[in-house]
């Protein structure tokens, strides 16, 4: 076998050794069998060299394509990395307003006992407090608020009861904005002249995990006096991204997750779950559609708990203006009997029933009026 023949099959078997091609090892067998003395006019050698050549340009594409796909990969994480950190600066919160304004009022020396494992946060037991707020300086509304030892709003006494009904929700429950005597708990209580007793377990900024979470930690049955036969839960627009904890104000609010069969499990509080991968690239913890699930979910399980611990209890849902369809439909699926505002105040509109609709959104004291009536209305 001649020297270029030799270099040849040299440079093959190293190549064969380092690559462990079993292509390279049919031509090296045909080769050493071969032995042309013009080894360069060789159709074996040059069907090796193309082969080489090939595998060689093959290799070389191989390896920039791996480092493009490196550098934009990681170039999107750095990216994804950087837009979670900004939306962590500025969260996807529900509940901002549009309109600057400003509260006056003893208010606003301290009005909420916070850190609370239960529940995160409740209003400071036998408050009374006043509560202006302006915009500018126009009177938005100029109101007292009035709490019981166990939190609550009061509510007017019902001394001849035969009926008693209790009220969960956020701020629309509370009555903020309204006087004491104005919420819908203490206009059943007026309008019914004490025949229906009415407790007001609603807080501004609460959600159905609350509701959920106060019945299992016992807080609402220590404030309730009177034997419940009705409930009405209160669902407004903005409850929905509370329950996965964009509520700026819950922090420490119970974190509830769903199982393997879609029932809330009690899972800590927001503040202790640690950050999710989602929210590591600047996502909301939960799809909207996990939210809605967990916001049905949550208010199912109340009812439960409520039918558990008074039997015969009728549970009502009563939905305010704006509660997307995928929460009523979802509700609906759990066999919840829901209540829409078409039912509650048919002639519904924001100027009419909202206390100031560009400003602030709470509603009237005649939306309550109506709200309290509608009850009554039930059998």
């Amino acid at each position: 076998m001649g020297r270029d023949e030799s270099a040849t099959l040299a440079r093959l078997r190293k190549n064969r050794s380092e690559h462990l091609d079993p292509v390279f090892d049919k031509y090296a067998g045909r080769l050493e069998h071969h032995c042309a003395r013009e080894l360069d006019q060789s159709p074996v050698a040059g069907q090796l060299d193309l082969y080489y050549a090939r595998s060689n340009s093959h290799e070389a594409k191989m390896r920039r394509w791996l480092l493009a796909v490196f550098i934009n990969v990681g170039a999107a994480v750095l990216a994804a990395l950087a837009f979670g950190v900004w939306k962590r600066l500025s969260p996807d919160l529900v509940d901002q307003g549009g309109v600057p304004t400003q509260m006056e009022g003893s208010i606003v020396a301290g009005f909420y006992d916070q850190k609370l494992d239960d529940v995160g946060f409740i209003a400071g037991a036998n408050k009374h407090v006043t509560a202006r707020k302006l915009a500018g300086s126009q009177v938005i509304y100029d109101v007292s608020y009035t709490t019981g030892p166990d939190h609550f709003r009061v509510v007017p006494e019902a001394n001849q009861a035969e009926r008693c009904v209790l009220l969960f929700g956020d701020s629309f429950t509370f009555g903020e904005g309204v006087n004491d005597d104005e919420t819908s708990a203490a206009q059943i209580v007026i309008q019914s002249k004490g025949l229906v007793a009415a407790k007001n377990l609603g807080i501004g900024g609460w959600g159905a995990h609350q509701f959920l979470a106060g019945l299992q930690s016992g807080r609402f049955q220590r404030a309730i006096s009177c034997r419940p036969t009705d409930a009405v839960f209160l669902i407004t627009a903005a409850q929905i991204g509370r329950v996965a904890g964009r509520g700026p104000w819950d922090p420490h609010g119970p974190l509830f997750r769903l199982d393997a069969k879609g029932r809330p499990m009690r899972a800590g509080n927001f503040d202790t779950a640690g950050t999710s991968l989602r929210e590591l690239v600047g996502l909301n913890r939960l799809t909207e559609g996990e939210e809605e699930d967990l916001e049905a979910a949550l208010i199912a399980e109340g009812e439960h708990e409520l039918t558990r611990l008074y039997p015969g209890i009728r549970f009502r849902v009563f939905t305010w203006a704006g509660v997307a369809d995928g929460v009523l439909w979802r509700l609906s699926e759990r066999r919840l009997d829901v209540h829409t505002m078409q039912q509650l105040i048919p002639d519904y509109s924001v100027d009419t029933y909202l206390i100031s609709p560009a400003i602030e959104g709470h509603p009237t004291p005649r939306a309550y009026e109506r709200l309290a009536a509608y009850f009554l209305s039930l059998k």
